[in-house]
């Protein structure tokens, strides 16, 4: 007779663990920002129920301790209390600049504390300005669209309590995964080794002439931060007269913004385009997303034709869909192993693109609005932030830009991460002012 069947305890895996161990590994983490600028003031007791609402979905996570070494840390309800942190009223010229102070100093850490908090202000015309916080360890963008349509639905996840992380099932669960983690490692390390082998057998001279991309940095508070809205018809027409679509005239705008800041580029300008690979309302990952790697050839310049852009993000669309490109579980289980210096040493290795471009598409009326009223302004952006105020050397691209359509108008969001050639938030502005004006885009800075 079979004894009661195990409960699946949710781990902390795959693309999710990748952030944590960044966090515990390496000292730093990736807040997402979510902000909304409210014509109509709901008021604050508006913002402190949205918050209720959230605290009931996946986005009120936290990290479990393991009871054993080299298991994987648990996802559990977490304890904290949703936060909403009120600010001094400011004046409507500086809402951009107050969002941009939010997240450069934005510091969530799931595995001991919030995973996300909402702060909020009013102006001096009587709008309501509302931020949402959070670490890209609990959710990727898409998970956060998610959480709000789910919060504004009135539905509830289902998550451990953290109550269920202590006592003898939980030793035995964690027993489990770390003698199943042992294995993978030890299978993901003679992988390795094969590799390396193969990789000695058929090594050709590798080419003197490759990207001389300036390193970024990744100290939000030498970043450059832009935000720009755009007329929405304006832009798809313009898209439309060059013979592209929106996703290309937003990978040209942004190339074109590299070309006038004058970043070095080699012989590829390596644009990453973000993916989402998430399933159905059953899938709660956390992070779901990829990267389809675009290499344009820099002298390819625009404005002009967007013909070259379209076929060139067929063909890698159609590479990425076949690719495989996932990171195997057994790998992390060799990554959770290593030494902090042999894993920073290894990060430096690995390829990075020069610039990421994120469209999150037309924007859900659900996630638009705040107790009723919707969202005459909107942005979406993310900041990686080093714990230990020290520079990154990590892999990560120089330029990351955001899209996302609602209403009249397009809002795309810029984060420079090169200071000596994007200069200050007000530089690189100019920078994409001139860009935008260049394909016939009248444009307002936030």
């Amino acid at each position: 007779m079979s004894g009661p069947a195990v409960t699946p305890v949710p781990r902390v895996s795959g693309p999710d663990e990748a952030f944590l161990l960044a966090e515990e590994k390496l000292g730093y983490g990736t807040s997402i920002q979510y902000c909304w600028v409210l014509d109509d003031d709901p008021g604050i007791g508006a913002v402190e129920r949205f918050a209720e609402q959230l605290s009931h979905g996946l986005l009120h996570r936290s990290v479990g301790p393991r009871r054993v070494p080299g298991a994987q840390r648990r996802w559990l309800r977490s304890p904290s209390a949703p936060q909403v942190i009120s600010a001094a009223r400011i004046d409507d010229a500086a809402i951009g600049a107050w969002a941009d102070e939010v997240l450069r100093a934005a510091d969530l850490r799931p595995s001991r504390g919030p995973a996300w908090r909402l702060h909020t202000t009013t102006t001096t015309r009587d709008r309501r300005v509302v931020v949402l916080l959070v670490s890209h360890l609990v959710a990727d963008g898409e998970a956060i669209m998610r959480a709000i349509v789910a919060a504004a639905d009135g539905e509830v996840a289902e998550l451990p309590a953290p109550r269920s992380a202590r006592g003898a099932r939980a030793m035995r669960a964690d027993l489990r995964d770390s003698a199943r983690q042992v294995r993978a490692a030890g299978r993901s390390a003679r992988a390795a080794v094969r590799s390396a082998r193969q990789k000695r057998r058929s090594a050709v001279p590798a080419p003197t002439a490759g990207n001389n991309s300036a390193a970024p940095t990744y100290d939000p508070y030498r970043a450059s931060l832009v935000t720009v809205d755009i007329d929405r018809d304006r832009w798809h027409r313009c898209a439309k007269a060059h013979g592209g679509t929106g996703n290309t005239l937003y990978t040209a705008v942004t190339c074109g913004v590299v070309h006038r800041s004058g970043v070095p580029v080699g012989e590829q300008l390596r644009v990453s385009v973000a993916v989402s690979k998430r399933g159905g309302p059953e899938d709660q990952r956390a992070n779901a997303s990829g990267g389809v790697w675009l290499r344009i050839d820099p002298r390819h310049r625009w404005p002009g034709d967007l013909g070259y852009l379209r076929a060139l993000s067929r063909e890698a669309f159609a590479a990425y869909a076949t690719s495989g490109t996932d990171v195997p579980d057994d790998l992390q289980a060799l990554v959770r192993v290593m030494p902090r210096r042999v894993l920073g040493a290894a990060l430096r290795s690995v390829p990075a693109p020069d610039v990421s471009v994120s469209n999150l598409g037309v924007l859900d009326e659900k996630v638009r609005a705040i107790g009723g009223v919707p969202a005459s302004s909107f942005l979406l952006r993310m900041l990686v932030r080093d714990r230990a105020g020290r520079d990154l050397v990590v892999p990560g691209p120089g330029l990351s830009t955001w899209i996302v359509e609602y209403g009249d108008r397009i809002t795309m969001t810029v984060a420079g991460f090169v200071p000596e050639y994007h200069g200050d938030s007000a530089q690189l502005a100019a920078v994409v002012g001139d860009e935008l004006s260049a394909w016939g885009l009248p444009h307002r800075f936030w």
